[in-house]
């Protein structure tokens, strides 16, 4: 089933697919491994039973390697080999001589990958989500090591009367059951990662990695209900636009376009940080959400934004692009549900910085009083907007309306 899985999605080696098919083949591994040591015990071929147990611990690794790569950490192909190794080796060299010592290091090897396993996916970031998956790793671990005080009080006498014992077709089903549910705790771990999978390229701007439109206005819609619940805090939002793009695009071509767009996202988000949303409405237009974030703030960070990406613009694959961009600031403690006022201020602001000149910072309040943040001389243009000198920070404050 597992495998049939992987095969419907191409055997592709993506993240969830592949964890499908690795625990597939895992499974696969096992089935040989019992067959191996069944037949071997039939004809009582010793070495047929210590290859099936090999084959056994084999699987266990292949299952902790699929976890391991599922939950994100780098390949370790190596330590899957490294229980059936130190198994045949311990046996070859006489450190195992006795069927419960062989029996007794199966177990141990068996659990130790099986915790190893159920930590690796405890360190997953959605963690919460395998906790069926780890439970039963642990309980399947749990039981291999309880396994291990029979063999010192009821030894084993021979393969065969271990193949006969009366409690063999208790654990052999008890062993199916949790085979089968984790094969479907894995199906469904895969399914969930899919689908979380799509959501976020469905919300993931393809050329630059950043949130696009539609993710962004729903980060807007979480700052609003967070908002409602705590409030007392001011809410940042900038809109930004690449200056004469079109230009940049005629001129070196829309790769070269791309990589500016590309370029100015990483800025962005070295220049932002982590607490900070930043996003492409479209075409060469961004926009950043700031909460907790008040205008003296907001504004230093839009122009730390506009001189970085000048500066890291002016020679983009050793051409002279010298992009540049505009910056459309506001900031407020009461926002509307959407932050719909914020995104008209924002790109009036936005305009103002095109109509003042591009390459420039200016920023929209909630009256027409300008913010006195930082410094510089500020000169009167029209009766609704006031302006910092060229070169220093700038202001704009026009009517919301």
């Amino acid at each position: 089933m597992l495998l049939l899985t992987w095969g419907r999605d191409g055997w592709s080696l993506e993240a969830a697919p592949r964890f499908v098919g690795s625990w597939g083949l895992a499974i696969l591994v096992l089935s040989l491994g019992g067959a191996a040591m069944l037949v071997s015990a039939i004809y009582g071929f010793t070495g047929g039973v210590l290859f099936g147990a090999s084959l056994s611990i084999l699987s266990a690794g292949m299952r902790w390697h699929a976890a391991r790569l599922f939950a994100g950490r780098p390949s370790a192909p190596f330590r899957i080999l490294l229980g059936p190794a130190a198994f045949l080796l311990g046996v070859s060299l006489g450190l195992a001589p006795s069927l419960d010592d062989r029996f007794v290091v199966v177990c141990s090897i068996l659990a130790i990958y099986g915790f190893a396993a159920a930590y690796e996916l405890n360190r997953m970031p959605d963690a919460s989500q395998s906790w069926p998956a780890i439970t039963l790793l642990v309980l399947a671990s749990v039981s291999y090591v309880s396994w291990i005080p029979i063999a010192f009080t009821v030894p084993l006498e021979s393969i065969a009367a271990a193949m006969t014992n009366q409690w063999l077709p208790f654990v052999v089903l008890a062993t199916l059951l949790l085979r089968v549910a984790l094969a479907f705790i894995v199906l469904s771990m895969a399914k969930e990662r899919d689908e979380e999978e799509q959501r976020r390229c469905a919300q993931t701007d393809i050329l630059t990695g950043l949130p696009n439109r539609r993710a962004l206005f729903e980060v807007a819609e979480a700052v609003v209900e967070r908002r409602v619940h705590g409030g007392g805090t001011p809410v940042s939002l900038m809109i930004a636009d690449l200056d004469y793009f079109k230009d940049t695009n005629d001129t070196f071509g829309h790769t070269l376009g791309d990589e500016v767009l590309r370029l100015f996202a990483k800025v962005a988000q070295l220049s932002l940080g982590d607490n900070h949303v930043i996003g492409r409405l479209g075409g060469e237009e961004f926009a950043a959400i700031l909460p907790g974030v008040g205008a003296e703030e907001a504004v230093d960070a839009a122009e730390r934004l506009r001189a970085r990406f000048a500066e890291s613009a002016g020679f983009v694959s050793g051409l002279p692009v010298g992009a540049t961009v505009s910056i459309g600031v506001t900031a407020d403690l009461h926002v509307d549900s959407g932050l719909s006022t914020l995104f008209r201020r924002a790109d009036a602001a936005l305009y103002a910085a095109k109509s003042a000149g591009r390459n420039r910072v200016v920023f929209i309040g909630p009256d027409d009083t300008a913010v006195p943040v930082g410094e510089g001389r500020v000169v009167r243009t029209s009766p609704t907007r006031l302006f910092a000198g060229p070169g220093l920070l700038e202001f704009s404050q026009v009517r919301s309306a």
